[in-house]
């Protein structure tokens, strides 16, 4: 949920991806024919993502790489990368730096959860897992007890169905209007917050 609501708010706002990198590439090496400021806006947002990435990455190693507790790390550090936004949003309005600031923070978290999810998936790349959801419900992958055909029986596929679901959930928080209030991205940190908060619980 936390990344459809942080991309949807950057989309609104900046007219670019701060997860969806796929569309940002797009962006990038369409815009400039049209819109340089666009397409430079875009290029930040990849290269916030790759360090962010990058930065999870060794958070997650530094903290001994043993899943799930390591991702409390890449977790906690996107969390505060993305805390700035809604004051500086609130105060200065839309300083185009905030656009690569928020792209590191969810490729931060991102690169946690693709090494320490069973099944790896960015939870930045919501195509792969919206075409595995899809697929999933065309074709039943296990049985029951009764050995009946039953769909999302396999981790990797449930775990699809989910980021799929909690991806358009954030979206459509944003867009009802229910996350401006104090502002998107405090309300997108909220399930991060719980994420943190239970990992913590159970770290020892």
């Amino acid at each position: 949920m936390t990344m459809g609501i942080v991309d949807a708010f950057a989309f609104d706002e900046f007219g670019v991806f701060t997860t969806n990198q796929a569309g940002n590439l797009v962006v990038f090496a369409n815009a400039p024919w049209e819109d340089w400021s666009k397409a430079l806006l875009a290029g930040g947002a990849l290269f916030g993502a790759g360090l962010g990435a990058v930065l999870g990455a060794g958070l997650y190693r530094l903290a001994g790489a043993r899943a799930p507790h390591a991702l409390l790390w890449p977790l906690f550090a996107g969390a505060l990368l993305l805390i700035p936004a809604p004051v500086v949003n609130a105060i200065y309005g839309r300083p185009s730096w905030l656009v690569p600031v928020m792209a590191a923070a969810t490729g931060c978290m991102a690169a946690g959860w693709m090494l320490a999810a069973g099944p790896k998936m960015w939870l930045t790349a919501n195509t792969g897992a919206f075409l595995n959801t899809v697929t999933g419900v065309a074709y039943p992958d296990g049985e029951d007890d009764q050995g009946r055909r039953r769909r999302f029986r396999t981790t990797a596929n449930r775990t699809a169905l989910i980021g799929t679901i909690g991806f358009v959930a954030g979206i459509l928080v944003y867009g009802s209007g229910v996350a401006d209030r104090p502002h998107p991205v405090v309300v997108a940190l909220v399930p991060v917050g719980v994420a943190v908060a239970l990992m913590w619980r159970e770290r020892d």
